[in-house]
């Protein structure tokens, strides 16, 4: 079966299962370097399995270069959708500050025109971010970003955004079996308004998976990776180990039934909660793959015991 396609606007189609850059930056830090060309050739496989979207930010190391060598010198031509962020800082936000941005993204992803430019406000309680949101309208309206999403907005904000004239296709909010808050208000309004929720940290940096089945509790302070120290919060908060291994044991019983891996079932079930347009799995490119059992998220489906 194939990846299942979804309209975020006119002109932008992605697959439903968007492909997260944002592991570079965690293979870039400490002063590593990483072999670019290697990194974009290491796309190919995802584009060639219909995984055509890719996810990144100004702020994920080197992950808007590696996406535009590939789609300049690997696949020219080749359908990708190539999604970035704005984080810029908090305050003041100039128009000449905008055009910037966009022109750095641009260049980094050897394009023209930004498929989809997600914006990200530090705090809400400067009103500030609305004019920063405006100024994205008038870059989109001068051609240079196709469309315009937000990423970690509430409910109460995404409400004022597209109250306000925004044109709002998409927010992008972490979202999993364990982080359920985006089911209760946020994936209902969005749904209504035409608003495509992209979830990231579906398998929680790797924690929903067979490897910590049954395990010790880890040394939270020597984790291997910045997405398991992230995610590793969200256990602790959402009740411990404990009880989270029996959200595993619950997990394992599923994907045993289906013949899948635990991953594949926790991202199943966000994918099918009201509002989610797509759900993002992280790639460490050149390090670890997993094509095949992404494309196999659609090869079964959830059934009200399963979801139970």
């Amino acid at each position: 079966m194939g990846i299942p396609r979804i309209q975020l606007a006119p002109g932008l189609e992605i697959s439903r299962v968007l492909t997260g850059l944002w592991q570079i930056a965690d293979l870039e830090r400490d002063g590593r370097t990483l072999d670019l060309d290697a990194a974009a050739a290491a796309m190919a496989p995802y584009v060639d399995a219909g995984l055509t979207t890719f996810d990144m930010a100004d702020h994920y190391g080197s992950a808007e270069v590696v996406a535009g060598r590939f789609a300049a010198a690997v696949r020219p031509g080749a359908p990708v959708q190539r999604l970035t962020k704005w984080v810029p800082e908090p305050g003041p936000v100039s128009a000449a500050d905008v055009r910037a941005a966009v022109d750095r993204a641009c260049s980094r992803l050897q394009t023209e025109v930004i498929d989809l430019l997600q914006f990200h406000a530090w705090t809400f309680a400067d009103p500030r971010w609305l004019d920063a949101m405006w100024l994205l309208e008038a870059a989109r309206d001068a051609g240079r970003i196709r469309a315009i999403g937000v990423t970690n907005f509430d409910t109460a904000h995404l409400r004022v955004a597209i109250a306000s004239g925004i044109r709002v296709v998409s927010n992008q909010i972490s979202g999993s079996v364990i982080d359920r808050r985006f089911t209760t208000r946020l994936g209902p309004y969005a749904q209504a308004q035409g608003v495509g929720l992209l979830c990231y940290g579906t398998v929680l940096g790797g924690f929903l998976s067979e490897k910590w089945l049954g395990a010790p509790e880890p040394d939270w302070d020597r984790l291997e990776t910045w997405s398991q120290m992230k995610y590793g919060r969200f256990i602790r908060t959402a009740g411990g180990w404990e009880p989270f291994q029996g959200v595993l044991r619950a997990l394992h019983a599923v994907a045993t039934r289906h013949g899948v891996p635990i991953a594949t079932v926790a991202s199943r079930w966000v994918l099918d909660q009201p509002g989610v347009a797509g759900v993002i799995v992280g790639a460490r490119l050149s390090h670890s793959a997993h094509v095949a059992d992404t494309a196999r998220m659609f090869a079964f489906s959830l059934d009200d015991n399963d979801r139970a």
